[in-house]
């Protein structure tokens, strides 16, 4: 397709943004099939040059700042969804939640407005690469290096956007854009429409008991429709989308929508280990912790979730380090990485038999300080949980007390 420049109407390729003889910006040019007259207008400030893309809520167009030439993207909601009162506020919301965030990995918005025909806009900054969604979608994992860099960005904007109170709630791979730059990835998260305050004054954009957000990235209590979600449900979907990276399957895959619910609240995947050899075990309990069913044992944050990554990738350095650290060096650090050893959580104790004491008596063994990991018995790692129902697991916890039990009351009669 090409472009004309309006002043003197010679045609260009569809890559020359100006005219070689005047300066003046070029339109693209469209087929009479489906023409839109918004093309060679103004919007806010702004120039629609071209359209880049159409989804379900709007279409996506090229703007031109006509005096320092500058290139925007401007998404305008279609006529029909401008008319439903609750789509034009998620859009609101998508403007105000990241004109408030202001994080250099939240997508940069600058204007928001109503059109001439009564629908509404929203102008950002105008981004070159491609959504994580058609990295994963290509059925290969992302190299770790990519994982560890991406990761820390997204936590970083994620943990800036919960400091505000806001709650994402539909993060998932298409919402977060891989911008390509020397240094390799920037993250860009976009579509905040979803978003929820943690201290709500707001309207009400979702009925009592309904879910709002993608299913395959939809944290438990999402998914049973509860109320009190938080950036907790935040972080299950980061810890999903690590795991669709590092081992290019879906953690929560079925058929249909009710199956995805049911499998996030039932069902564990396999390790990611166990699906890419190039992970290590103690990735395992990280993505483990983060995917948990109640949300009270995952991490409290989504820099904890990405912190824990990179320390069981064996990798030095902060998340806000990762996030700005070119991907070369990433990689560099991840190939002389060792990898700490998982903690084996389920397993039996090691500690030695207690010693005999004067008089035949037993005396009570003197357990090393984290010899055997907190909540060994009632938190095993994804890696070394038995697939049954943790039946057999309560029922021997239950013996071993009455043994410590009766231990206690034999050595205090004696």
């Amino acid at each position: 397709m090409n472009r004309t420049c309006p002043s003197c109407g010679t045609t260009y390729p569809n890559a020359v943004a100006f005219c070689g003889r005047d300066g003046v910006i070029t339109i693209q040019e469209q087929d009479a099939s489906d023409f839109d007259a918004r093309l060679g207008t103004t919007l806010g400030h702004y120039i629609l040059a071209a359209r880049v893309a159409d989804g379900a809520m709007g279409r996506v167009f090229e703007g031109r700042d006509p005096d320092t030439k500058a290139r925007v993207a401007i998404k305008v909601l279609h006529d029909q969804v401008a008319k439903d009162h609750v789509s034009v506020e998620r859009f609101k919301r998508e403007y105000e939640a990241a004109a408030e965030i202001k994080h250099p990995h939240v997508v940069k918005v600058l204007e928001f407005g109503e059109t001439p025909e009564g629908s509404f806009f929203l102008t950002m900054e105008f981004l070159q690469g491609e959504e994580l969604g058609k990295l994963v979608g290509r059925g290969t994992p992302v190299p770790i290096d990519r994982v560890l860099r991406i990761a820390a960005q997204t936590a970083a904007a994620l943990d800036k956007a919960h400091s505000f109170g806001f709650i994402h709630r539909d993060l998932k791979p298409d919402n977060i854009f891989l911008c390509d730059t020397p240094e390799g990835d920037s993250v860009r998260i976009l579509d905040f429409g979803s978003v929820k305050m943690q201290m709500e004054t707001g309207a009400k954009l979702t009925a009592f008991g309904t879910t709002l957000g993608s299913p395959y990235y939809m944290s438990p209590e999402q998914a049973m429709g509860k109320q009190d979600v938080d950036q907790r449900s935040d972080v299950f979907a980061l810890a999903a989308i690590v795991y669709e990276m590092l081992t290019a399957k879906i953690a929560f895959e079925a058929a249909n929508v009710a199956m995805i619910l049911m499998k996030i609240m039932n069902e564990t995947p396999p390790p990611p280990s166990a699906r890419n050899s190039a992970v290590p075990a103690a990735v395992d309990d990280v993505v483990d912790k983060g995917l948990r069913k109640d949300k009270k044992t995952r991490f409290g944050g989504a820099g904890e979730l990405v912190q824990a990554l990179i320390t069981a990738f064996g990798v030095a350095g902060t998340v806000e380090e990762l996030a700005v650290t070119p991907q070369s060096e990433i990689a560099v650090a991840v190939a002389n990485a060792k990898p700490p050893e998982p903690k084996p959580f389920g397993q039996p104790s090691l500690v030695p038999a207690p010693p005999a004491a004067a008089g035949g008596k037993v005396a009570p063994a003197r357990v090393p300080p984290q010899a055997v990991p907190p909540h060994a018995a009632t938190e095993p790692s994804i890696a070394a949980r038995p697939p049954t129902t943790g039946r057999g697991t309560m029922i021997g916890v239950a013996i071993g007390a009455l043994v410590l039990l009766a231990l206690i009351t034999l050595i205090l009669k004696s």
